[in-house]
């Protein structure tokens, strides 16, 4: 009898913990096997508060002790899992359930969705349509999300087809998801038509349609959507103003965008963080008022915030990465605030440094992998981190992990270089603000217009400028590693050519 009261006091303690919020008391204190319903409490507070880690020690209680879990609990630990990106571990308890129902296959879905591994995603929503299992307004949300990272516009559409068919009420998640897939496959019509359709509209439908609309270009459009939202008595949050300051930054809208920077303090009392500042930055900064740009950081409430410089960077790249760090301490930022990384399978400049296209060499960290910086660094020093330069991408087999972990978890911001920036945009979806090298790369084999050695080397072509760059040059010209590393050689090389045989990279190509 007494173990029996001792046993009902503990579960009441346990209870009452995770009702509070204290969670880590309660999986610290379930050193006992507990009831089904207990265990079931503490997976869904550790769930709902984002306790993966805590969670996990309630699995292994429960083999300790050898509690076997019932179909339900198995389900509470296969979200539990999932949504902590464990994915293999997911899939063992997924394939040992002996009923999948419809709850299993969405977090399974969803899991691998938020991991950036869309197509297994889709895939397993095909699988589960294939055996009988009826998808719901969960398993849109996941499958809309997974073909906007993808831009796969047809399988988007086969699924909003199903969607209408099984009559399902799309809540504001789904249509959200549905708007961002339209906007993402570049049918911005089609997400507005899901929108105008929408019967239920908050100020996250209408963040969703201003960013469909910048992500497109179409600046217009975004600054009067905003302003109609406005007018019918929707309150604008810092994500929408934040896309309204972009979408000016894209449009080269300097003094709108200053405009709305203050509009969202004087009128809305919102205080900018640290990417409105940012932002702000990076539209000066695309306008070319670096000068400007910089005056900016220092007059700002957060002059000696990192990511304000991190904006810079973005603004001027590798080649003025010591310039800014320069300013940086003049400033007084005390935090050490940019780190570059490179792998150690690179040896082409030397272990210890990366080469600009300028000839500039930069120090940086060579790693084997992303995933040993944290601890490579030091916790207190990588605390103090603000941005992240990762170079030669490519060579680096967890690029995603790293920078979903650095950038959705610790606020990094990352700057990746050396990958094509469509292949970018399929890996990473909407998870980092990506500065691609270039628009498309296309390897070339060819001998060196200096030595007439062979020479291996990377065509990059932008929109912007619509030329060819090739080691800085902006004339199409092929050299080898030793003249590609000493930028300024090259471009003296270049107007030799150009000079000998009046020849242009428009032609050439």
């Amino acid at each position: 009898t007494n173990v029996g009261l001792w046993h009902f006091a503990k579960l009441q303690q346990i209870k009452g913990l995770c009702f509070s919020g204290r969670v880590a008391e309660a999986v610290g204190s379930s050193g006992v096997q507990v009831e089904s319903e207990t265990y079931s409490l503490v997976l869904q507070e550790c769930i709902f508060r984002q306790a993966y880690k805590k969670g996990k020690r309630v699995h292994w209680q429960m083999i300790v002790v050898g509690f076997v879990p019932n179909e339900y609990l198995t389900i509470k630990l296969l979200i539990l899992y999932a949504k902590g990106g464990d994915l293999d571990t997911t899939h063992i308890i997924f394939d040992k359930l002996q009923f999948k129902c419809l709850v299993s296959w969405n977090a399974m879905i969803a899991g691998y969705v938020q991991k950036g591994m869309e197509e297994i995603g889709l895939s397993l929503y095909h699988n589960m349509k294939q055996r009988g299992v009826l998808p719901d307004q969960y398993t849109f949300a996941s499958v809309f999300r997974a073909c906007a990272s993808l831009a796969v516009l047809e399988q988007g559409k086969q699924a909003h087809a199903l969607l209408i068919k099984s009559q399902i009420s799309g809540n504001i998640v789904v249509n959200s998801a549905l708007m961002d897939m339209y906007f993402k496959c570049s049918c911005p019509s089609d997400g507005y038509l899901v929108f105008s359709k929408s019967l239920e509209r908050n100020v996250i439908t209408w963040t969703a349609l201003i960013s469909g609309y910048g992500q497109n270009g179409r600046i217009k459009d975004v600054l009067e959507s905003f302003h109609r939202m406005i007018d019918e008595g929707y309150r604008p949050n810092h994500i929408t103003f934040l896309a309204v300051l972009s979408a000016c930054s894209h449009g080269g809208l300097v003094d709108r965008g200053k405009e709305y920077f203050s509009l969202m303090m004087r009128d809305y009392g919102l205080r900018p963080r640290g990417k409105h500042y940012a932002a702000i930055v990076d539209l000066l900064g695309r306008a070319g008022r670096l000068q400007e740009a910089h005056e900016f950081v220092q007059n700002s409430r957060c002059g000696e915030h990192p990511v304000l410089w991190g904006a810079l960077l973005g603004a001027c790249l590798w080649n003025n990465v010591a310039e800014v760090r320069r300013l940086m301490k003049d400033s007084g930022v005390k935090k050490e605030s940019v780190a570059i990384i490179k792998s150690d399978k690179d040896t082409r400049y030397g272990l210890d440094s990366i080469v600009t296209h300028d000839g500039d060499r930069l120090p940086c960290r060579p790693l084997a992998n992303l995933s040993s910086f944290k601890q490579r660094c030091g916790s207190e020093a990588y605390s103090k981190l603000e941005v992240i330069g990762i170079d030669e991408a490519q060579f680096f087999e967890d690029l995603y992990d790293f920078c979903t972990e650095a950038a959705d978890h610790d606020g990094k911001i990352v700057i990746v270089a050396g990958l094509d920036g469509d292949y970018l945009r399929r890996s990473f979806g909407s998870v980092l603000d990506i500065i691609p090298i270039a628009d498309t790369v296309t390897k070339l084999t060819s001998r060196c217009e200096l030595c007439g050695k062979c020479a291996s080397f990377t065509l990059r072509k932008t929109e912007e400028t619509r030329t060819e760059l090739i080691a800085g040059a902006d004339v199409y010209m092929p050299v080898c590693r030793k003249h590609y590393v000493s930028g300024q050689v090259v471009k003296e090389a270049t107007r030799s050519v150009l000079e000998s045989h009046k020849v242009r990279c428009s032609s050439v190509l």
